[in-house]
């Protein structure tokens, strides 16, 4: 084969292992920052041996992409001694696309403090100057300052990158939770509004997630009566609440890590008054197989909806019986991804607590449902006399691509 053909074709691979690379790689960021199951990363390593044996057929204006695609994969994957030095060849090389070059920079730059290489941190920074303007240093020690715990700081580094360049979409993910730890609701929706102003993410200031997907329907409530679940949890109130009470020693406190994942602990900190408390039915834990098998009729009915049963399974949401003590408060918040919607089943519900999501307030009732997404901001307020108990059901939002089970009918936008 002419050298010619040979390199033509080492690039065209080089291009088809830099997509799925991507892929992965978005994959992997969305569970990093809360909003997604983690994605399966065996192939990687056979993708960047190739990547290795495509090199000497590359061109030079090529070679360094190669470089930052082996760096960061290597990266990813947690071998940093491996992703360091075609890390550090793609940040001195020329020609490279300012996207691919910046990607090299803020994934070396840690690594080069990790190891003290002062001089090399440094000139990584120039270059990243160089390259992208003066937003960079501020959103580089926004995202520093927040790994340090330093959420006040870091949240003016954020938005003074973000002033500067108002579509940053990363900048406006790192702000939101500096900002949501602060606790300052106000500033998290002020500062959104710039990213939905500039267009390309989110369509509301009170929808904030960390994963957001444009081609799902953005509305706070559903229509429960659209739902299959909806009928099938009310038609079997009696089963579930009689199942409930014999599972009255198995209530726990939210952040305990009944659930065995880190969503709970995340909830915990929810909490500004009062007490939140749960019994987990699809979790991750043993202690939620001991739950179902108490609770057998309940469990099985939720098992039996494939949208209810695989979003469990991903990670991406629970059902649970959730129980608030009178006096409890959980702030306002935004769930982590526009991909699935929240069912409450009221079972215990007494005057004095409400539920508001996207501006709008609504109470529960006794054996009916409410859908909402809780990816728009919402908050609790308890202040009856008695405790609240509802049936929480994380599900797939009806407009994921989700192939496995039936659509359910489409509602026209709120």
């Amino acid at each position: 084969m002419p050298a010619g053909d040979a390199r033509s074709d080492a690039g065209a691979r080089l291009d088809e292992i830099r997509a799925q690379l991507d892929a992965v790689a978005t994959e992997h960021c969305q569970a990093v920052m809360g909003g997604a199951p983690r994605p399966d990363l065996a192939g990687i390593p056979g993708l960047l041996a190739e990547v290795q044996r495509l090199l000497p057929d590359l061109p030079s204006s090529e070679r360094a992409k190669a470089d930052m695609m082996m760096g960061c994969g290597w990266h990813m994957l947690g071998e940093d001694e491996k992703a360091l030095e075609p890390l550090l060849r793609a940040v001195s090389s020329q020609g490279l696309a300012v996207s691919d070059h910046l990607s090299a920079i803020l994934v070396v730059m840690p690594l080069l403090r990790q190891r003290c290489r002062w001089s090399q941190l440094l000139q990584a920074g120039e270059k990243a100057y160089d390259l992208a303007g003066r937003w960079v240093l501020p959103f580089m020690k926004g995202v520093a300052l927040s790994r340090l715990n330093c959420m006040e700081q870091a949240a003016d580094c954020l938005e003074e990158a973000i002033q500067m360049k108002p579509g940053l979409k990363q900048a406006h993910l790192e702000f939101q939770q500096a900002a949501a730890e602060l606790g300052d609701t106000q500033r998290c929706r002020r500062v959104a509004q710039l990213l939905v102003d500039h267009g390309g993410y989110w369509v509301s200031s009170l929808q904030r997630p960390l994963h957001f997907d444009p081609k799902v329907r953005s509305q706070p409530w559903h229509d429960p009566r659209r739902f299959k679940l909806v009928h099938a949890l009310e038609d079997n109130f009696g089963v579930i609440c009689a199942e409930l009470e014999a599972m009255e020693r198995r209530w726990g406190k939210v952040g305990s890590g009944h659930r065995g994942n880190e969503n709970s602990r995340h909830d915990a900190d929810l909490v500004t008054a009062g007490e939140w408390q749960e019994v987990v039915l699809l979790g991750d834990s043993q202690e939620c197989q001991d739950n179902c098998a108490s609770c057998p009729r309940t469990s099985e009915l939720l098992q039996s909806f494939p949208e209810v049963a695989s979003c469990a399974a991903a990670k991406l949401g629970e059902s649970l019986f959730s129980r608030l003590l009178p006096g409890t408060r959980l702030r306002a918040h935004c769930g982590p991804t526009n991909l699935r919607l929240t069912c409450h089943l009221g079972i215990c519900i007494p005057s004095g607590c409400e539920i508001i999501c996207g501006g709008e307030a609504r109470r529960w009732e006794t054996g009916r449902c409410l859908v909402f997404d809780d990816s728009f901001e919402h908050e609790v307020r308890h202040e009856g006399a008695e405790a609240r108990t509802v049936l929480l059901v994380n599900f797939w939002h009806p407009d994921a691509e989700m192939p496995e089970w039936p659509k359910e009918p489409k509602e026209p936008a709120a």
